[in-house]
């Protein structure tokens, strides 16, 4: 992706605005307007065919996008990404779901969902039923709708085994996916355009060519920058809305948003900000010199402490350009829920105030990836102590032992337990022990980067996954686990318990080679700690 600018693929442009001028200029006479007409229908159609493309595309994304949410069964969150998809400013009139009996599903707008459209007598449908005869499996026509001119781009959904759950196998298609997409402001802008062609040929039969030159360019460039604006600006939202489909993973969805707004923007800086109850108020930071993405910590009295302080405080409702372009302020908002923070700046140059609307888009497409996401970050948290479940826990250290088998990538397993819990419950009841979970688990988040990850294993004993970690770093990490959870001050009502763990270590490959092996060694490491007396740490190697 590039810099967001209006050069992409539109010379063209350029190269009929000095054939309409040199025509002018050679043959003063009625072949002249002729001529300039022909060229700006030509014109017309190129430009209807790329709008035609760009909303082929785009339904291709949308109907990718929405693919997870249908196998996830989740009707509410596929009609809230429709209406958040119809609330963009963009030519987009509506998306929506038909199923097979023409009624409407979902919808952008919610007045629509339960309507059923007539395919053979519906005046939008006649352009591809006009009769009961089979249709193709996707079809972009041109429509009136509510006196308007449209795109209507109809996409079958295919039944399939991953289908069958919710649809009978025998069914070949289990709806449509519509999207309707305005042509109003191509052809407004196609019309503008001949309009000048025109005058400014009747106006060369009469004035001198420099003038001529000078007014036309003047014009035609106008216009031109605009088409060529809009263009770009579609595939830049094309490309965002493709690349925020790929996951649903908050961490691996913060480097990807990251890349996005360094690449569409051209940023030299960029500082993200995300609210977290446990740990000290940091910062996600990417710098064009270190193309690295690392986590900072904010400093009070820094410019971008302020700027959060503000922030959070609701009082930067919308995005901002401030110190004269060289730096955008994009809060990423869903209702009244302050999601992400992204400070976006600039070293040299600055920020085009008319590309806000480009950035509004962005903002509004990374929101709704950022609910997604931690909606599903959620679903996989436990409640109690805010770390992940036992369960995902599965599912993360086989995605960790296959970046081990396929390219050697070290890793370092902790698994982690309370000493003498059951005293604590004995003794001050299971309310109290609730506290002590919670607060060891914050313990545990202080300890560890973004990268790493923590679980509550089962009952009072935790697991945490060091990525690219060997084993004495992770002996380093748990020894320092172990001295924080030591000296924090617990408290059970009046009392301020002292709360102690074991530990065991285990690594890929010093430890073991596969799954089973390295749990296995981290658990024997983690007994081996109770024996020895608890509050240490043991590491297991080969």
């Amino acid at each position: 992706m590039m810099r967001y600018n209006g050069n992409q693929n539109t010379d063209w442009l350029d190269r009929y605005k000095k054939k309409i001028i040199l025509s002018i200029v050679s043959i003063l006479t009625l072949t002249i307007v002729v001529t300039m007409l022909l060229i700006s229908f030509t014109m017309r159609s190129r430009l209807l065919q790329e709008g035609r493309v760009r909303a082929e595309e785009l339904g291709t994304v949308i109907l990718s996008s929405l693919e997870h949410l249908m196998q996830e069964r989740n009707p509410g969150r596929m009609q809230s990404t429709l209406v958040a998809i119809g609330r963009e400013d963009t030519p987009l009139v509506k998306v929506f779901i038909v199923d097979n009996r023409g009624k409407v599903a979902y919808s952008s707008r919610v007045k629509d969902i339960g309507v059923t459209i007539d395919r053979f007598t519906d005046v939008s449908c006649r352009g591809c039923h006009s009769g009961p005869t089979a249709v193709p499996n996707e079809a972009a026509t041109g429509i009136m709708l509510d006196g308007k001119r449209v795109l209507r781009y109809v996409r079958i959904i295919q039944n399939g085994p991953t289908c069958y759950q919710c649809h009978p196998a025998s069914q070949p298609i289990n709806g449509k996916l519509i999207i309707d997409w305005s042509l109003e402001p191509t052809y407004a802008l196609v019309s503008a355009l001949i309009l000048i062609i025109i005058g400014a040929g009747l106006a060369g039969l009469i004035i001198f060519v420099p003038v001529l030159w000078r007014i036309l360019s003047r014009g035609v460039d106008t216009y031109i920058a605009e088409i060529r604006m809009k263009s770009t600006e579609l595939a830049v939202l094309y490309n965002i809305v493709e690349r925020l489909s790929t996951t649903i993973e908050l961490e691996e969805l913060k480097r990807i948003i990251v890349d996005i707004v360094g690449d569409s923007l051209g940023a030299d800086e960029i500082d993200m900000v995300l609210p977290n109850e446990y740990r000290e108020l940091g910062a996600i930071v990417w710098t064009k010199s270190g193309t690295e993405i690392v986590r900072k910590k904010v400093e009070n009295g820094t410019s971008l402490a302020e700027i959060i302080r503000v922030w959070s405080e609701g009082r930067i409702p919308d995005h901002a350009v401030v110190n004269d372009g060289k730096e955008i302020h994009m809060p990423v908002t869903k209702g009244e829920e302050r999601l992400a923070l992204i400070v976006v700046r600039f070293a040299e140059g600055g920020f085009d105030v008319h590309q806000l609307t480009l950035v509004r888009a962005m903002a509004n497409h990374i929101a709704v990836a950022f609910e997604n996401a931690l909606l599903y970050h959620i679903a996989i948290t436990d409640e109690l102590t805010g770390l992940f479940t036992s369960r995902h826990f599965r599912q993360a250290i086989a995605k960790k032992y296959s970046h081990y088998h396929e390219f050697g990538e070290k890793m370092t397993l902790l698994m982690i337990d309370i000493d003498n819990f059951k005293r604590v419950n004995d003794t001050y009841g299971h309310p109290a022990g609730d506290v002590i979970l919670k607060d060891v688990g914050r313990c545990i988040m202080s300890s560890i980067r973004d990268d790493d990850m923590g679980f509550r294993y089962g009952g009072e004993e935790f697991a945490v996954i060091l990525p690219v970690t060997d084993v004495e770093a992770g002996k380093r990490v748990a020894n320092r686990m172990r001295k924080l959870i030591e000296n924090y001050p617990f408290r059970v009502d009046q009392h301020v318990l002292q709360v102690t763990v074991s530990i065991g270590v285990a690594s890929w490959p010093k430890s073991a080679d596969t799954i089973k092996e390295i749990i296995t060694e981290a658990d024997k490491s983690l007994y081996e700690a109770k024996d020895e007396g608890r509050n240490r740490v043991v590491v297991r190697t080969r």
